[in-house]
């Protein structure tokens, strides 16, 4: 009599520990899919939109982040291969609420930079450029084309055309053919200096 008392009493107590074993289990499935780290599996550029392979899953087209998405707007499509915070604002497990946030550097992406003054953007082709405000220069390369400016001198060279300026002075150079502008004057180099024609260097 005593032990069926006892279950008429404690029966619905045990039932709600159930329900909310129940829920805590729910809560937390749902919480451990709200933030993950995945890989980039395939890009649709126009869309915008990416999958994302988390673990054994793989998600529905979902968006990415950009740098800035307003009136000043900037674009970046993520590379296949390319790690991702995968953030679920929905907590559901198909992915299908959820956004990429890309720019977790890996084996397959090293950082384009490991020292903390320099700040440094690589391109595909190669092209890069990269400013240190330790100190202060400016740098850029396209190929053949390489800039670099400081608070003292720039250079610009394109081939074996390159172009030096400082405070003092400017410097043109074309392997042995070159001009210099300083505070003395102007001064030409190479084996023939011609005006209109008309060759001024002595034989």
């Amino acid at each position: 009599m005593f032990d069926e008392l006892l279950r008429m009493q404690l029966g619905p107590l045990i039932e709600r520990l159930a329900e909310m074993e129940t829920e805590f289990e729910d809560l937390y499935r749902r919480t451990d899919s709200l933030c993950r780290i995945g890989v980039c599996e395939s890009v649709d550029a126009p869309s915008n939109t990416c999958k994302v392979r988390h673990g054994e899953l793989l998600s529905p087209a979902i968006r990415f982040f950009n740098p800035s998405a307003g009136a000043q707007s900037e674009s970046r499509i993520p590379s296949v291969g390319e790690q991702c915070v995968l953030l679920n604002y929905g907590g559901g497990e198909g992915g299908g609420q959820s956004v990429a946030l890309f720019g977790l550097n890996g084996g397959q992406f090293p950082p384009a930079s490991t020292l903390a003054s320099l700040t440094r953007r690589t391109y595909q082709d190669g092209s890069e450029h990269s400013y240190d405000d330790a100190s202060h220069v400016l740098h850029w390369q396209n190929g053949p084309v390489t800039f670099s400016g400081s608070r003292e001198s720039l250079e610009l060279s394109i081939g074996a055309a390159r172009l030096a300026m400082t405070p003092q002075t400017i410097q043109l150079q074309l392997g042995a053919v070159g001009l210099l502008i300083d505070a003395s004057g102007v001064h030409l180099s190479g084996p023939v200096v011609d005006h209109q024609g008309r060759v001024i260097s002595p034989a």
